[in-house]
């Protein structure tokens, strides 16, 4: 079958979600990425302490790829040039968690090897602009993108952000039509939908967004939000939207790169690239704001009220 998700046309032997998209052949893509089921030939050159390792591993072999290996879930073989990658589950681990935890990293890894650096961000479309929120796992980037979907805003990517620059504009580009939350999120933003497992391991679940939910065009890129850390959030007392010097965006769109295992120097320097480009042309601001589901909705209208204030500034 061959699906697009993330701008990237992916032809697969393993059956994908029916949140991601089908394509034609003929669609403009940034990127073509082929999965195929691992076979022992893929992984032949896998030294046994990489192969039966209890951590994660990333580790390059010359010539045939990286090799990359979730313990109790999954390994891979990404080819160098980012075209291929062998997939094969761990002590049978069920393809589902393939499909709902490990589909983007990958991706995303054989994204940085075509020369396409993903940031980690969850965004939103606002008055036909994509606003991105960007932070780490545990953030609250989901929670937030709920929070805008069920009051009316489309989401485009929920976790990991592809940016077409080409046409000389930055453009966000749609992800997989779903939101991964932990229960109480859930609880409160998709209340009747019982989500699927992201992985045995954990209490966090996928939910699938409705089509209205969704914004499937690429969206001119507006606006940055540098999400607090949990700590901050612990500290602060009000909700707060103070602007990012272009010296800082960079810092923070380097730091919030959503793939961290590949650092060669020419990826090093990609990134960097990249990262001062996004800061030159998108403004960028730093939310405070408290800890608490409850202060979440205020969050989003405060978002909404300072997007529209600042473009209709820029207009």
């Amino acid at each position: 079958m061959t699906y697009q998700l993330y701008g990237v046309r992916v032809r697969s032997e393993i059956p994908l979600l029916p949140s991601v998209e089908s394509s034609s052949d003929d669609d403009d893509v940034l990127a073509d990425v082929t999965l195929v089921a691992g076979v022992d030939d893929d992984f032949s050159d896998v030294p046994l302490g990489w192969n039966s390792a209890d951590v994660f591993v990333c580790e390059s072999l010359s010539g045939r790829g990286t090799y990359v290996r979730w313990p109790r879930f999954y390994e891979f073989m990404v080819a160098d040039d980012g075209s291929r990658v062998a997939c094969r589950s761990i002590s049978g681990c069920d393809v589902s968690v393939f499909q709902n935890f490990l589909l983007g990293q990958v991706i995303a890894l054989a994204l940085v090897k075509q020369g396409i650096e993903p940031l980690h961000a969850a965004v939103v479309e606002i008055d036909g602009a994509a606003v991105a929120l960007l932070g780490d796992c545990g953030f609250g980037k989901s929670t937030l993108l709920a929070s805008f979907a069920t009051a009316g805003y489309r989401a485009l990517t929920d976790d990991m952000l592809i940016l077409d620059a080409r046409g000389g504009r930055l453009q966000a580009v749609p992800g997989i039509g779903r939101v991964k939350l932990m229960p109480d999120s859930a609880r409160r933003f998709v209340s009747g939908n019982s989500g699927a497992a992201l992985t045995p391991f954990t209490a966090k679940r996928v939910f699938p967004l409705d089509v209205s939910m969704q914004q499937r065009l690429r969206t001119p890129l507006c606006l940055l939000y540098v999400l607090p850390t949990p700590q901050e959030r612990e500290h602060a007392a009000s909700i707060d939207i103070v602007p990012v010097s272009r010296s800082e965006a960079v810092r923070d769109l380097v730091k919030n790169t959503f793939s961290t295992h590949l650092l060669d120097r020419p990826r090093v320097v990609r990134q960097f690239d990249h990262a001062t480009n996004v800061a030159a042309r998108v403004d960028a601001f730093r939310l405070q704001y408290p800890s608490g589901l409850d202060h979440v909705p205020a969050v989003q209208r405060a978002i909404v009220e300072h997007v529209r204030r600042v473009a209709g500034r820029a207009r």
